[in-house]
């Protein structure tokens, strides 16, 4: 039996086509989309071309799929936004071969291996997101980091902190760092400070801009930059309070309880990770590494779907 998992933001899809032994056969990765940005029409288009894209390089056909999990963004946060999904994977596969979820729940899957605790996601946006023993499980933030600035902590957040920081530099509001000079140097600005205003508003904010520039203040950190390293203080304070907050809900305080994590902020190492796990453990929890990645969380829920009696505590892949 051939299983596929799909894990979809607003930047990537991420297809990984397995079987219920953990070994994998194919994966690809294309452009991805949330329920309110694609609707049926982008979710079905985007899972279309996934599908096909998985079974040309594994050899098989639509038909040879048992069943198809989806993790998407933005599931459940608004009206028809649990049908859009499974309707559009449904006319791809069939409805009896469909599972469909919130990213936020794959990613609890595959990094907490179905067990209870909270796994945090900070990637262009951010919300932590937990299951208790009981199965209930509960969320935080999330709310949007382009229309509603929110979304605290995630790389959207640290990109426009170093956007607003720089700018205090560059007009004297604040003394100069490293900071000032690499952000120069990285935008190739050699004029005065006043001519990169146009591009850095039609050019640096718009699109992957500001996620992006998380990367750099990466390296402005490893630099030694003080400001740098006070802004992923804040982001750490931030992603803290909305796993404390999932940690109330679910009754997890004052228990040592696992937290994990995903995304792209925590690619950047212990600038990120190190401020986080000292806040987890003053609480008595403890930081985790991801067992596995969102993609295969998707994949482990397709196979729990078929197979609801599967304990999956101890499924790995193998390529």
């Amino acid at each position: 039996m051939f299983y596929l998992g799909i894990d979809s933001g607003g930047t990537k899809a991420a297809f990984l086509l397995g079987d219920e032994n953990g070994r994998i056969y194919a994966r690809y990765r294309g452009e991805g989309c949330t329920v309110l940005s694609g609707h049926k029409t982008g979710i079905k288009q985007m899972v279309a071309e996934g599908v096909a894209a998985v079974c040309k390089a594994a050899g098989i056909t639509p038909d040879d799929i048992d069943c198809l999990g989806l993790g998407i963004s933005c599931y459940g946060e608004g009206e028809n936004s649990e049908v859009e999904p499974f309707e559009a994977c449904a006319e791809v596969l069939s409805p009896d071969r469909v599972i469909c979820q919130c990213d936020t729940y794959v990613g609890w899957a595959g990094s907490l291996h179905f067990q209870p605790g909270v796994n945090v996601i900070a990637g262009t946006g951010a919300v932590a997101y937990g299951v208790n023993a009981a199965g209930e499980t509960a969320r935080s933030s999330g709310w949007g980091a382009w229309s509603a600035g929110c979304d605290e902590g995630s790389c959207t957040w640290h990109g426009q902190r170093l956007v607003q920081e720089w700018t205090k530099q560059a007009d004297g509001r604040r003394p100069r760092t490293a900071m000032y000079t690499m952000f120069r140097e990285h935008f190739h600005v050699t004029c005065d400070d006043e001519h990169f205003i146009t591009t850095l508003n039609e050019t640096v904010l718009p699109g992957r801009g500001l996620p992006e520039l998380q990367r750099l203040l990466a390296k402005m950190y490893d630099a030694g930059d003080p400001i740098a390293a006070q802004i992923y203080e804040e982001g750490a304070e931030e992603l803290w309070c909305s796993i404390q907050a999932v940690a109330q809900k679910l009754g997890f305080t004052g228990t040592d309880y696992p937290v994990s994590y995903t995304g792209g902020l925590f690619k950047s190492g212990e600038c990120a990770l190190a401020p986080l796990r000292r806040r987890i453990e003053r609480a008595g929890a403890h930081l985790v590494d991801p067992e596995l990645p969102p993609d295969v969380g998707a994949l482990m829920m397709a196979i729990h779907h078929k197979h609801p009696e599967r304990d999956l505590r101890d499924f790995r892949i193998t390529e």
